[in-house]
């Protein structure tokens, strides 16, 4: 692929990312988050398989959609 010319087409702003994929990504890290504290009894009293493997996943996705986010361009 050729390198793409920044002074032709001009750089793309990373502010649409960092203002929609940033509070998705923090949103989808806390309820994974709630939700494999809540699976593991640590709140309330009741453990449940199903939002064990639900949390992990939901947190594991808000920190891939975080990172890609905030890591710097090429």
């Amino acid at each position: 692929m050729p390198p793409v010319d920044d002074t032709r087409y001009g750089r793309p702003s990373r502010w649409p990312a960092l203002l929609v994929g940033l509070p998705i990504a923090i949103f989808l890290l806390v309820t994974g988050g709630y939700l494999t504290l809540v699976s593991w009894g640590v709140i309330g009293n009741e453990e449940s398989k199903g939002l064990s493997v639900l949390g992990p996943i939901l947190a594991g996705f808000g920190v891939a959609l975080g990172w890609v986010c905030v890591r710097p361009r090429r």
